[in-house]
């Protein structure tokens, strides 16, 4: 039987990992739809990606590529740019303000265009040649800071007489695009931006050390279905894909 004495003692372990969840929760992070995650970005004038997909724009287009994503951040690795471009490729696509042109895979565009004019292709199905549009405006990345755990705090609680130990902690990631939009006519730089991404999680750790050798049996009490780089990285895109949208100049928009 328990005694009274061990029941109060449980009541203030249970009392103190809900106080510790409380002083990570207010301190750290807020909680958000997908869990107590929190995603911070710098901000900029004019509407967000949300709002601008949200009503689908049917007015003049600029004719936009994306170049190479560079990868300069010690932390980064080398692979990650070609998912950047892709995403970016298909934000930009989806506002409906640009005219995105192809330019990755150029060389299969113009293979399939040299074999319709091979003659080995049904006349009426070949791609005819001259028809590739020019862009006007290439937009370069460079990923110039990467952090998986660029600060992070923990707090751990013990009692000697018990079979529990309390342990709570927070990571938090970052992440940086340096944008340059470039006129390919002049090959001026038109604007030039950083966009920053930050995502926050914290977890808090029951473990209970049951009576079987060494054996340890860790519950976890935070699950996440994102982790926080990727929730720093969709930010990050989509905070680029706002600059672009608001800071392209109007003459652009024309087609």
């Amino acid at each position: 039987m328990v005694s009274s004495g061990k029941i109060k003692v449980l009541s203030v372990v249970c009392s103190l990992a809900l106080l510790l969840g409380a002083c990570l929760l207010n301190g750290c992070v807020s909680p958000s739809e997908s869990g107590y995650a929190k995603t911070e970005v710098t901000h900029t004038q004019g509407v967000s990606v949300e709002q601008a997909q949200a009503v689908r724009y049917d007015g003049p287009q600029a004719r936009i590529t994306v170049g190479d994503f560079q990868v300069k951040a010690a932390k980064a690795p080398g692979e990650i740019g070609d998912g950047l471009r892709e995403m970016l490729v298909t934000s930009l696509f989806n506002t409906n303000h640009f005219i995105v042109l192809e330019r990755q895979a150029i060389k299969d565009i113009l293979l399939e265009q040299d074999l319709g004019a091979s003659g080995r292709v049904i006349g009426e199905t070949a791609a005819p040649t001259g028809k590739l549009e020019g862009a006007e405006l290439m937009v370069y990345g460079v990923v110039s800071e990467f952090e998986m755990d660029a600060s992070g705090s923990g707090i751990s609680l013990g009692i000697s007489s018990l079979p529990f130990n309390i342990g709570a902690g927070s990571k938090n990631c970052h992440m940086a695009i340096d944008l340059r939009v470039v006129d390919t006519s002049p090959g001026r730089i038109v604007f030039a931006a950083r966009s920053k991404g930050q995502a926050s999680d914290y977890n808090i750790k029951l473990g209970a050390n049951i009576k079987a050798g060494n054996t340890r049996m860790p519950v976890s009490l935070g699950s996440f279905k994102n982790t926080p780089m990727e929730k720093a990285i969709r930010a990050c895109i989509d905070r680029s894909v706002e600059y672009l949208v608001t800071k392209t100049p109007p003459k652009y928009y024309r087609h």
